[in-house]
């Protein structure tokens, strides 16, 4: 219809249009269905951040983030660091008890046995490195660094504890199980190793001695180098309950490839007075100054 309007100033103006509005026809449908398309496409947004978020979880499980931001970048991962503490264990008589066992229990045992360890190593944060077989490899120093005597002293607590949750764990059918544990620390490289699957993983004498911590250790307990020992002694929070090894009357044992080392048990740890623990934060801070000359090597090489 026609709407003739007259202006202030003598004018007029004809407008077409419908007195109480217009409404089209599609408004009762097309509400709904930009509602509809509005909703699943938020929806698929969700999901796909959700899967990328999960992706990505996945992948700090695997690899280090560092490591990752390097690998994103294309640079080849190697780093260096000057101290770090390994933790090797493996279960005693584990070729007899699998061969015992079906595949599918010795995997069920292993995943209940060592989902308990990674729980602790990310308690005391520390880097689980691998699993291979039955033997359960952790590192601490790296690839987080700290100091010395901190990294010894997380590393520690975990084998400690490790070895108490093994006391408290059984196999379905009721059966107990043993671990040997050792610790060595040194200097070590680590790096990423291929394109195809690519593990983090480390390099250097420190790995062996390791290795060789816990395979002359014995059922139960827990064996550490003369270098891992000293670092517990500047333990920043910690006081650790150390003896030195003796085997028929002589200090230490044979260790392949090294001749006799002397080593000592490590049975307790307890915590330290607030003194104490200021003085070794000191101690502590003079290390890491020593440390920071770490990140020039790490640019030199990559």
């Amino acid at each position: 219809p026609r709407v003739i309007r007259k202006t202030g100033d003598n004018g007029w103006v004809i407008a077409v249009g419908y007195r109480d509005g217009f409404s089209p026809n599609y408004k009762v449908w097309a509400y709904p269905i930009i509602f509809c398309c509005s909703f699943i496409f938020s929806f698929m947004v969700m999901l796909v951040l959700v899967s990328k978020r999960q992706h990505e979880f996945l992948l700090n499980k695997l690899l280090p983030p560092r490591v990752i931001r390097k690998l994103r970048k294309g640079k080849t991962v190697v780093e260096k660091y000057n101290m770090v503490t390994i933790f090797f264990s493996d279960i005693v008589g584990y070729t007899k008890m699998s061969s015992e066992m079906t595949p599918r229990e010795v995997m069920k045992m292993l995943n209940s046995l060592y989902s308990i360890f990674d729980k602790l190593a990310d308690k005391y944060n520390i880097f689980k490195v691998e699993t291979i077989g039955d033997a359960y490899i952790a590192l601490g120093g790296a690839p987080n660094k700290c100091s010395g005597p901190e990294a010894a002293e997380r590393v520690t607590l975990f084998a400690l504890e490790a070895l108490q949750a093994v006391k408290d764990f059984e196999t379905e059918d009721g059966a107990k199980i043993y671990i040997r544990a050792g610790l060595a620390s040194g200097p070590i490289v680590a790096g990423v190793v291929g394109s195809s699957l690519p593990k983090y993983t480390m390099f250097g004498d420190t790995v062996n001695f390791a290795s060789r911590m816990e395979s002359t250790s014995i059922k139960m307990r827990l064996q550490v180098s003369p270098v891992t020992h000293r670092l517990l002694l500047d333990a920043p929070n910690y006081k650790f309950m150390c003896e030195q090894r003796r085997e028929g009357g002589e200090i230490g044992v044979e260790v392949k490839g090294k001749g006799r080392q002397i080593t000592y048990w490590v049975d307790s740890a307890s915590r330290m007075t607030e003194t104490r623990q200021t003085s070794a934060r000191i101690r502590e801070e003079e290390l890491d100054r020593e440390d920071d000359s770490q990140d020039c090597w790490e640019n030199e090489n990559v």
